[in-house]
């Protein structure tokens, strides 16, 4: 059954990537829209009203990302299907490129937004990460090892980018 819930949460990131992922924006009004799969495999389409290379500008940024997140969620559906180990490692490393990912579009150029795909493929490498986490507690509780201390350390290593950026934020607030 847990072989089926893997396969199900990696393959809804999969496809998430055909769906609207993000848009960004200039300010000389350049704005480029695109899927995951665009990003990905660096083929995102320029603003025909402008000149800009706003979409070199997210290839470059968020495009080697987008590929790290889609080939781990590939992956974790290849390995679930086979019944195979290492979907823990395909969720956290496709969720590690998500978070770079997110900032990535909205740190280019003026900001960006991003679409239903983007957030899809977020929450479907979490379930994901989150079943193969409670999987491997429940294999650690029954050898007799600390469960705990194992969760809290992988929990913190894969949601590091968010809980660093999260930090700074903090520290500038209590400075300022």
């Amino acid at each position: 059954m847990s072989r089926l819930f893997s396969a199900t949460a990696f393959a809804a990131a999969v496809l998430a990537f055909a769906l609207p992922f993000g848009a960004v924006s200039s300010c000389d009004g350049e704005e480029v829209r695109f899927t995951g799969v665009q990003l990905a495999t660096f083929t995102v389409q320029p603003d025909d009203s402008t000149q800009g290379d706003l979409h070199v500008q997210i290839e470059r940024n968020g495009g080697v990302l987008a590929l790290v997140a889609l080939v781990a969620a590939a992956w974790g559906v290849a390995l679930a299907a086979v019944g195979r180990a290492g979907g823990g490692v395909c969720a956290s490393v496709g969720l590690l490129a998500m978070q770079l990912l997110f900032w990535a579009v909205l740190l280019t150029s003026d900001g960006g937004d991003l679409f239903v795909g983007f957030w899809l493929s977020l929450v479907s490498l979490a379930v994901a990460a989150g079943l193969h986490l409670a999987l491997a507690v429940r294999v650690r509780r029954r050898s007799g090892g600390s469960a705990w201390g194992y969760a809290v350390r992988r929990t913190v290593l894969v949601l590091l980018p968010t809980l660093a950026v999260i930090a700074l934020v903090f520290a500038a607030v209590l400075s300022a």
